[in-house]
Parts: C-alpha cells; sequence; structure tokens
C-alpha cells in the first residue's frame, strides 16, 4: 500500500466519522467506516521496554511495547487508534510512543485479549467512534488471523495493494518488472528485493536498487539479508508499502 494511498483511505474515514457523528445522517453507517478502516493503516500508542532488547547481526530483538487502553462510560477497555498525528493531544504525544499497523493486524490482536472489548478510534477529539467486536464485520474481524488460510499450503504471503501474494518458492522477488510483484513505477528498480527462505526464517535483501529499502522503517544495506517476521512492512523507494504474514 503507498502511502498517498493510506492517505487517502484516512481523510475519507475520517469524513465518514464526523458524518456519522453529526446526527442524524443516516446514510453513513458503522460498518462502513469499519469496512473502510480495515484497509488503513492507523497510529496505536504503547510503552516501549527495551529490558530485553538484544542485537543480532543488524536487527534488534526482544523489544517489549505494551499497548495503552482507555476505558468508555461502561469501564470496557478499549484500545485507542488514531488516524493521524494531528488528532493527538500534545500531552498523550509526549507521554507515548506510536507505531503505525495495519488495521487488520490490530483486529486480529483486539480478537486474541479477551480484556479488550474493542477500539476507539480518535478518542480525544470531538468526531470519535467507539466500534466493539461485536460490531466488527467478519471479514474485518478475521482478515489477520485467517492469513494461513487463505494461503493454502503456503506459510507466508505479502499483502500490496490489498491483493495477497503467496511465497510459493523462493527466491521470491519484487520489481519493476519480470517479478513476482511487479510494480510498474520509474522508482521502482527491474529487481527491487529478493525474498529468500533458510534455517527455517524468511529473509529479504535489497537487490542494490536504485532508491533504497526499508524494513518496519530501517534503510537496509545492499544484499545484506535481513530476518522477515510476521506483521513485518516493506518499504520500497520511500513510496510503496507492503505487509508480510507468516504462518
Amino acid at each position: 500500500m503507498s502511502e498517498n494511498y493510506n492517505m487517502d483511505l484516512i481523510r475519507d474515514i475520517e469524513e465518514l466519522i464526523k458524518r456519522y457523528n453529526k446526527k442524524p445522517d443516516k446514510e453513513v453507517k458503522k460498518r462502513d467506516i469499519v469496512t473502510l478502516l480495515q484497509k488503513a493503516s492507523v497510529l496505536v500508542p504503547g510503552k516501549v521496554s527495551t529490558k530485553t532488547t538484544s542485537v543480532q547481526g543488524e536487527i534488534l530483538e526482544g523489544i517489549d511495547l505494551q499497548f495503552d487502553v482507555v476505558k468508555d462510560d461502561g469501564r470496557a477497555r478499549l484500545l485507542p487508534v488514531f488516524t493521524s498525528f494531528e488528532q493527538i493531544p500534545q500531552d498523550y504525544l509526549d507521554t507515548f510512543s506510536f507505531v503505525r499497523i495495519n488495521s487488520g493486524k490490530i483486529y486480529k490482536y483486539i480478537e486474541e485479549c479477551d480484556n479488550i472489548r474493542g477500539m476507539v478510534v480518535n478518542p480525544f477529539t470531538e468526531y470519535n467512534l467507539e466500534i466493539k467486536k461485536k460490531q466488527m464485520s467478519k471479514k474485518a474481524r478475521t482478515r489477520g488471523i485467517s492469513k494461513a488460510v487463505d494461503a493454502g499450503e503456503q506459510e507466508a504471503i505479502v499483502v500490496y495493494d490489498n491483493k495477497k501474494y503467496p511465497i510459493k518458492k523462493t527466491p521470491f522477488t519484487i520489481g519493476r518488472e519480470g517479478t513476482n510483484i511487479e510494480i510498474p513505477e520509474s522508482y521502482i528498480s527491474k529487481i527491487h528485493v529478493v525474498i529468500s527462505y533458510k534455517d527455517g526464517k524468511y529473509r529479504i535483501a535489497d537487490y542494490d536498487s536504485t532508491n533504497g529499502t526499508k524494513l518496519n522503517g530501517t534503510a537496509l544495506r545492499s544484499k545484506v539479508y535481513y530476518e522477515v517476521r510476521d506483521g513485518y512492512e516493506i518499504e520500497l523507494s520511500d513510496k510503496e508499502k507492503l505487509l508480510v504474514y507468516i504462518n
């Protein structure tokens, strides 16, 4: 998913939430917002601990992120998420770290947490929206956790532009043309990155691309392999973003 595409989604979501809060706009249904939200990446606050962090090669292992929770009027615990930094109060920004996560992963997290009843979008603004577990569509709730079933026998898939690409064999390539995932843009190299599988782990390397590659925001050195884990984000040329799901 490109950054511009996500920004367009976010603007649409914010407008729908505003209209939904301005009763009685009956044309906007909560399920429509849930459906649109599952396609976007949002900001989630948390406390970062590096007490158990270790360095494995060029990868930091063991970083712990504890998500924040808020409570509604009925004392139900909800996961706060934000569509953009503009929706976050300054004191809250100063208190927490923020990670941008695909909403499908958030739905999976909420589904697996018995003590969290749902999420609240932009909780400290006039136009916020609570989404309880039962209000999430089945498609939205299972977007992240059904990846292994969707991929059949495959152990990993790459999601780009809302399409799923199972990694059937390696090397698995992403580039401008003649690759497993083709992104026909001038800023993408012919073979931009290569994903391989070795010793039970998926790995990725920038294939000496012109404009570079990032893995979870960290720039990759050319032709050096880095481990890829479930939920990792690949960014090509600071423009195109892909998500990796591993069973």
